[in-house]
């Protein structure tokens, strides 16, 4: 395990259920083993192509030798082909021939091309293979490789709020936490939509199995609403995240039978105000819009109990005033109503009206107010209306007040939404009628789990629980962020118009700017599901929130087990495939094995069909480097008594016998040359033959007396010269014959 990248990464071998479960076989190492991996199964490559080289050139050998005398460059090329030790020696020395004989052979390019071009092609087949040879090496998009977490840390989903917390750990740590984690949503929706770079922390563009979920959206939806609600009927944001797989999407590797299926719509439009808003009047000089959408829900703080409001939202219309002291920047209100099964759930804040009603849905309504901001020029989004005119405002470089402002229209700009999902189960056909649940705004987990459990089967307690488990860790994570919790710990920070305000002027928005606003929340929805599963299986990001979760020993074994089944993609750490690994080694071992036994299994086929090597089995073994070396000394001058003349490496009977050397009387022209004296190397050699054979013979021949008789003889003649002797060369010979 290590944990140098800020989450505790599992090393050694998992199965990424991406692949298969075969092709899927995974080996994760740190980025350094990774290297030293990839670089030794770049120099087995290596190997391997020269001992398929070495295969090649044996069986091109055999098949071009020839009995019958030939010329130079017949011998040249099939000692090329013994002697090349690689493709890449092979072609330079063919190409050296070619240009050598292309004027002074017959036909040297028809014999002298196909070699060249198969040595040509070994060395593109094994250079491509080398190249390769790292592709074993799992990434994605260079963004770094899929590796798992090992869920030490695992945090359960549930968060308790121990009854020993004080306000101030609620106000101080708690919410704050909760308000940088939607920050970091919020920031990565922006920064890594469209980028590969920036982020930090868990939201780094590159931790996430998939920097940015997809969706569809249409920009000409109808009203999601009754009556005459919408300000628009054909212009409004739907937007269908289609079904988000929770291994594909969201990490959380499983086999297609343990998978589970979300899907989330969210349907927006701005809001008419007319006839559903009043004017109050605090005081003669102050007054509030009062917006009717529904009974708002309040906490009475004295008697501790909720009340309703017949009115939904209010805002001060005092807010072009100065004297005010509202803030030059955006402000954000919220409404929202939770449903499951049809009925309304705890936390909803108010009760839509008859028309803002949607069974099953959670609705919500967004009041954008924009204080003090002036806009640069008229602004016609259904959602940001400015049209009033704010007088000129004066520019701080020249003192001139040449631009014209304008405020926004209405005090609380409403927008309403209804947001829903649904679970499904994978493994069951599309169409199926228990395949999926339908559309809703919030789910119990015991409404999900009879997805996963087959018609008319009686599943086991452990199977129900493996199930139930699952399906609440799905349904927990990708239920946590939404658009509520959004407006909660966001509020105008939500807003991507923010970003073109500088000093209280808005600069210009195109009339579709709400559309991009619903876009951005969705994007920080779905970026929030992703870090929900990876922050339970790392743990939160701040210790001083540990203590509002349940403690980790209340994990159950299918819990526990799903925290160790969350992946990330990382930089610091390498995933290799294994099969990729295993077939390298397997494959190149056979060629390297096959390449030093195809000699010996050929030489032994010949001696038991034939009873002898064939013509061309001795043309290789001749053709070898020290092999021509023999024929050279033992050809050209007699020189030594030779051994394992069809062996790699012959070798003389004696050590000390003594060879020919270079006779540079040419030196353009060097070749080998007889030495001057070789009457002492030849009584030695003769002396060690003689020795030899009258041994073998008394051994063997005990009888023979007589001949040995002879031998003795002829050894004893040696003392009749001297080393000074002026022996003719010619009786020289006569005495070595």
């Amino acid at each position: 395990m290590d944990n140098g990248s800020g989450y505790d990464v599992y090393l050694g071998h998992w199965i990424n259920w991406s692949r298969g479960p075969i092709l899927g076989s995974t080996l994760t190492m740190t980025r350094t083993n990774g290297n030293l991996l990839i670089a030794f199964l770049a120099f087995f490559v290596a190997i391997v192509a020269a001992r398929f080289w070495r295969i090649v050139c044996l069986l091109v050998h055999f098949r071009l030798s020839s009995d019958q005398p030939c010329d130079a460059l017949y011998h040249q090329r099939q000692a090329v082909l013994r002697n090349a030790s690689n493709p890449e020696e092979g072609f330079w020395t063919f190409l050296d021939l070619i240009l050598a004989w292309r004027k002074s052979s017959r036909r040297p390019f028809l014999r002298l091309v196909p070699p060249l071009l198969l040595a040509a092609t070994c060395m593109v087949i094994f250079t491509v293979a080398g190249g390769f040879s790292s592709m074993v090496q799992l990434s994605a998009d260079d963004v770094g490789s899929e590796v798992l977490l090992t869920g030490k840390a695992c945090i359960p989903h549930n968060i308790i709020l121990p009854k020993n917390m004080t306000s101030y750990d609620y106000e101080a740590i708690w919410y704050p936490y909760l308000a940088r984690e939607h920050g970091d949503y919020s920031d990565y929706a922006q920064q890594c939509s469209n980028s590969k770079q920036g982020g930090a922390g868990i939201l780094k563009c590159g931790t996430f199995v998939q920097q940015k979920i997809d969706f569809q959206t249409n920009y000409s939806a109808g009203c999601p609403f009754g009556g005459k609600l919408c300000k628009s009927n054909d212009s409004n944001i739907f937007i269908d995240t289609g079904y988000l797989d929770s291994h594909e999407h969201f990490g959380l590797n499983a086999p297609p039978d343990q998978r589970v299926l979300v899907r989330k719509t969210l349907h927006c439009a701005p809001l008419v105000t007319e006839g559903y808003k009043d004017t109050f009047n605090t005081t003669p000089s102050r007054s509030y819009t009062r917006y009717y959408y529904g009974q708002s829900r309040d906490f009475n703080f004295t008697t501790r109990e909720l009340y309703l409001q017949n009115f939904t939202y209010k805002y001060s219309n005092d807010y072009r005033d100065r004297n005010q002291n509202l803030m030059a920047s955006y402000s954000v209100g919220w409404h929202g109503s939770f449903k499951t099964k049809g009925n309304e759930i705890l936390g909803s804040s108010f009760k839509p009206i008859p028309e803002l009603d949607v069974p099953n849905a959670n609705v919500y309504l967004i009041f954008l107010s924009a204080n003090q901001v002036r806009f640069a020029q008229e602004t016609h989004d259904p959602w940001y209306t400015a049209t009033t005119l704010a007088g000129p405002r004066v520019n701080l470089n020249t003192d001139k007040s040449d631009l014209q402002v304008y405020w926004m229209d209405e005090p609380a700009s409403p927008l309403g939404c209804t947001e829903m999902m649904q679970f499904c189960n994978p493994s069951l056909p599309a169409g199926s009628p228990n395949r999926c649940t339908p559309l809703a705004g919030s789910f119990d987990p015991d409404d999900i789990t009879p997805l996963f459990t087959s018609p008319g089967s009686s599943p086991s307690a452990a199977e129900l629980e493996l199930n139930a488990d699952r399906i609440k860790w799905v349904a927990d994570a990708v239920d946590g962020p939404s658009v509520s919790s959004l407006m909660m710990n966001l509020g105008a920070q939500s807003l991507t118009s923010r970003y073109s305000v500088r000093q209280g002027l808005q600069g210009p928005l195109p009339t579709n700017q709400w559309q991009r606003d619903v876009e951005h929340w969705m994007n920080s929805i779905l970026a929030g599901n992703q870090a929900m599963f990876v922050r339970t299986a790392a743990g939160p990001t701040e210790s001083s929130v540990k203590p509002f979760y349940a403690p980790t020993d209340t994990l159950t074994p299918t819990e526990r087990n799903l925290c160790a089944s969350q992946k990330i993609l990382s930089t610091e750490y390498a995933s290799f495939s294994v099969l990729g690994v295993v077939l390298t080694l397997v494959l190149g071992a056979v060629i390297i094995m096959l390449s030093m036994s195809l000699e010996g299994l050929l030489g032994c086929l010949s001696r038991r069909l034939y009873g002898e090597l064939t013509y061309a089995q001795l043309e290789w073994c001749t053709n070898e480097t020290l092999q021509l070396q023999r024929q050279v000394q033992e050809g050209l001058f007699g020189l030594g008594s030779w051994v394992g003349a069809t062996n790699n490496v012959p070798r003389t009977k004696m050590s000390t016998q003594r060879l020919g050397v270079l006779d540079l009387a040419d030196r353009g022209h060097p070749r080998w040359g007889r030495p001057e004296s070789l009457e002492d190397q030849n009584w030695d050699a003769l002396d060690h033959d003689m020795k030899k054979e009258k041994t073998e013979l008394t051994r063997h021949n005990t009888d023979e007396i007589t001949m040995v008789g002879k031998l003795d003889s002829g050894l004893d003649l040696r003392s009749s010269f001297s080393r000074g002797s002026t022996m003719d060369s010619n009786m020289s010979k006569s005495w070595k014959v």
